[in-house]
């Protein structure tokens, strides 16, 4: 029986996959950059700080992770340079820089502790306080522009499941992350490798 030849110019079909085959070939992934919430909290984020931070320049001369830090202070008034340079979520040197530019504008006073004298303590001056009087209403109205596109039970809503979703990472999340994930708690501290170095084989 004779070959049929085929014409150079057609196009060849190719049946797509069926039944238990998998899916069809050259399937599109999942967006999975896009999707993932660490993602869309981070954008969010960093679009919503991009646009406040060039109004905060203008108006103030300070950028917006400088006015974070100087109200984690102005909230807690002694509160050390460890525990701040952790809730600024900045990396270590980054908030040392800042708090060093806040320092040295006359926004915030360094204050050496009584008690320990290899720490210091931290307190935002009348400088700093009168900035806050004007910084705070503008960053409360921009908040609440980003969120008028939710009705007031959604805004509560979207409050409430942050505020519990917070807790939840900072508390029995990361515990749990560390008990499936063991190498998300890191190499063990000097301590601790002392102890196991002394222990008996």
């Amino acid at each position: 029986m004779a070959r049929q030849k085929r014409d150079p110019g057609q196009s060849v079909v190719i049946p797509a996959q069926t039944g238990d085959d998998g899916p069809p070939p050259f399937a599109e992934p999942e967006p999975m950059a896009q999707t993932s919430i660490t993602y869309q909290l981070a954008s969010i984020s960093e679009d919503a700080i991009a646009a406040a931070d060039r109004m905060f320049m203008k108006r103030f001369g300070l950028h917006v992770h400088e006015i974070r830090v100087l109200r984690l202070i102005g909230d807690q008034p002694g509160v050390t340079f460890t525990v701040l340079a952790r809730q600024t979520k900045f990396e270590r040197s980054a908030t040392s820089r800042i708090l060093s530019r806040l320092i040295r504008n006359g926004f915030v006073r360094r204050v050496n502790d009584k008690v320990d004298a290899r720490q210091f303590r931290l307190f935002v001056s009348a400088k700093g306080a009168r900035l806050r009087e004007q910084a705070d209403p503008l960053t409360h109205d921009i908040e609440s522009l980003m969120l008028s596109i939710l009705d007031e039970e959604q805004q509560a809503q979207f409050a409430s499941a942050l505020s519990r979703l917070s807790g939840w990472i900072n508390a029995e999340f990361t515990a749990l992350l560390a008990e499936r994930y063991p190498e998300v708690a890191g190499p063990p501290g000097r301590a601790a490798r002392r102890k196991q170095a002394s222990s008996p084989s």
